[in-house]
């Protein structure tokens, strides 16, 4: 009788396991999933604006509001989660300057680059600290931050790529 509770305890202790194991999403998985949607969207077509703020036409999607709007920097809300667009209107979109500091941080998990012929991007996937994730997306002259979990890495990766890609000045 022991022998057969143990056994329904081992077994329990697996499918436990395989069920996690099914469910939660591996890193590697979605730092891959988040760059696969990074470097499509900066290929594509610059988005369409839908926000003009002092001279700055931007693409906002709909789930977002606009907490602060100053020199260099929109924040962005969605909830609890904060989105920080920086912007610099003198680097063009062939800039690399946001990249090179990203190359500089120590807590890379993820860094690379994208590059067309006439403008640069970037995405940068921190160490997590706790559950979640620094993400940032950059292209050219502008960076869009934000914290995220494993889970939205790839949704908030296009959303930001889509934003970054559509600035104008």
């Amino acid at each position: 009788m022991n022998k057969w509770k143990f056994g329904q305890l081992i077994a329990s202790a697996l499918i436990v396991v395989l069920l996690a194991g099914c469910t939660l999403k591996a890193e590697s998985k979605a730092f891959d999933e988040a760059m696969t949607v990074t470097d499509s969207v900066f290929k594509k077509a610059k988005p369409e604006t839908n926000n003009e703020l002092d001279g700055l036409a931007v693409y906002i999607p709909d789930n977002l509001e606009i907490a602060e709007n100053t020199n260099n920097n929109l924040i962005l809300e969605d909830g609890e989660q904060t989105y920080i667009l920086f912007y610099n209107r003198f680097e063009p979109a062939i800039s690399e300057i946001n990249y090179q500091e990203a190359e500089e941080a120590k807590d890379n998990a993820l860094l690379e680059s994208f590059k067309e012929k006439d403008r640069f991007g970037y995405l940068k996937i921190s160490e997590p600290e706790g559950r979640k994730y620094e993400l940032q997306v950059g292209t050219g002259s502008v960076k869009v931050t934000t914290l995220t979990t494993k889970n939205q890495l790839e949704k908030d990766a296009q959303m930001m790529m889509k934003m970054a890609r559509s600035v104008s000045y």
